[in-house]
C-alpha cells in the first residue's frame, strides 16, 4: 500500500471508529504504531483535525466538521455516483462497499445536493422491484461492522411474531437476494456460519472487537441462497424432472430450489411450509416430472390438476 492510500485508509478508518487507538490502528493498516503516529501527524499537517486521547482507553477522532476532505464533484457527477452505487448492490461481493459509500457520500456533499440524492431512490425503486423495509439505521451500521470485520450484537425475530432477542455475532458479508437483505454472520463460540435476515433485526451495537469464526463461505451469495431454499422449512421437497438440469436453472431462481444433475434428467430440491404453493409453483414451470417426496404433495397437485380442469373445460 503507497503512502497516500495508507493515509487515506488511515481518514476512512478515523472516520469508521471514532477513537481508535495507535495499536489497532496500526493493526489495520499493516504498519508498525510509530509509522502509524507518523501518518496522523502528516495528517494533521495537512489540516485535518485529529483529536488525539492519551492512556490505556485513549485513541484518534476526527474533530466534528473534519470527516472526509472536500468532495471535488459537481451536481451531475454526484448523482452518476449515486447511481452507480445503487445500481452495485445488485452485484455479489460489493453490497457493503455500495452501502457504506452512499452513506458517506450523503455526509460530504453540500446540504443543496441532498433532495437530489433522495429522489435517485425514488427513481430507483420505481425502476426495479422494491426491496423489503429495512431501516437505515440496522442496513448502515451492519454493512459498516462487515467492511471493518467488527462484532456486532443485533437483536433478532426468529419469527415475524415473535420477540427480539439479542445475539453476538461476527458478520461476514452483506447480501441482496430476492429483495430484501440478509446477513452472512457467526454467533459467538458457533462452529458455523448462519443468515439473518436484516428485515427481522431491530438494533445494531458494535462491540469493538472480533470473535473467532471457522473460515467464511466461499461465495455468501450462494450460501444465502442455499440457506433460503432450504432453511427450516415444514416440508422438504424433492422433484424428478424429466429435462436437463441446464434449463431448469434458466427458470428457477436459486434462492427458491436447487437444481441436481443427474445424466440427461435432473432433481429440484427445495423447502416450504405450503404445499399449495409448491404444487402451484410446479405447475408454472410447465415440466414434466415426478414427485420423489413428500408423498402429499403429490395428491395437491391432483386436487389442483381436477380444480383446472372444473374450471375451465369446455
Amino acid at each position: 500500500m503507497s503512502t497516500t492510500n495508507r493515509r487515506i485508509e488511515t481518514l476512512s478508518l478515523l472516520q469508521a471508529h471514532p477513537g481508535i487507538s495507535a495499536t489497532r490502528l496500526a493493526e489495520r493498516l499493516g504498519v508498525t504504531e510509530r509509522t502509524a503516529r507518523r501518518d496522523i501527524a502528516q495528517l494533521r499537517e495537512l489540516g485535518y483535525h485529529i483529536e488525539g486521547e492519551a492512556g490505556r482507553t485513549g485513541g484518534y477522532r476526527l474533530a466534528p466538521g473534519h470527516a472526509m476532505p472536500p468532495l471535488l464533484l459537481d451536481a451531475d457527477e454526484v448523482a452518476a455516483v449515486a447511481l452507480g452505487l445503487r445500481t452495485t448492490t445488485a452485484v455479489g461481493g460489493l453490497e457493503a462497499a455500495a452501502v457504506t459509500a452512499m452513506a458517506k457520500l450523503g455526509q460530504v456533499v453540500p446540504s443543496r445536493w441532498h433532495r437530489r440524492l433522495d429522489a435517485l431512490a425514488d427513481v430507483q425503486a420505481s425502476q426495479w422491484p422494491a426491496q423489503r423495509s429495512t431501516d437505515q439505521e440496522v442496513l448502515i451500521p451492519v454493512a459498516l461492522a462487515c467492511r471493518a470485520d467488527e462484532a456486532v450484537r443485533i437483536r433478532h425475530r426468529r419469527g415475524g411474531k415473535m420477540e427480539a432477542r439479542p445475539v453476538d455475532v461476527q458478520p461476514h458479508r452483506l447480501v441482496s437476494v430476492r429483495r430484501g437483505w440478509y446477513l452472512v454472520a457467526c454467533p459467538r463460540g458457533a462452529a458455523e456460519w448462519k443468515v439473518y435476515a436484516l428485515d427481522r433485526v431491530e438494533d445494531v451495537q458494535p462491540l469493538g472487537t472480533r470473535f473467532p469464526a471457522p473460515e467464511p463461505p466461499s461465495d455468501a451469495a450462494a450460501f444465502v441462497s442455499d440457506a433460503l431454499a432450504h432453511g427450516p422449512w415444514r416440508h422438504r421437497v424433492r422433484v424428478r424432472v424429466y429435462t436437463s438440469g441446464d434449463l431448469v436453472r434458466e427458470m428457477v431462481d436459486p434462492s427458491v430450489a436447487t437444481v441436481i444433475d443427474d445424466d440427461y434428467e435432473c432433481e429440484l430440491r427445495f423447502g416450504t411450509d405450503d404445499l399449495d404453493w409448491a404444487a402451484r409453483w410446479l405447475a408454472y414451470l410447465n415440466v414434466d416430472m415426478d414427485v420423489i417426496e413428500p408423498v402429499e404433495l403429490t395428491g395437491r397437485l391432483r386436487v389442483l390438476g381436477r380444480w383446472l380442469l372444473d374450471r375451465y373445460q369446455s
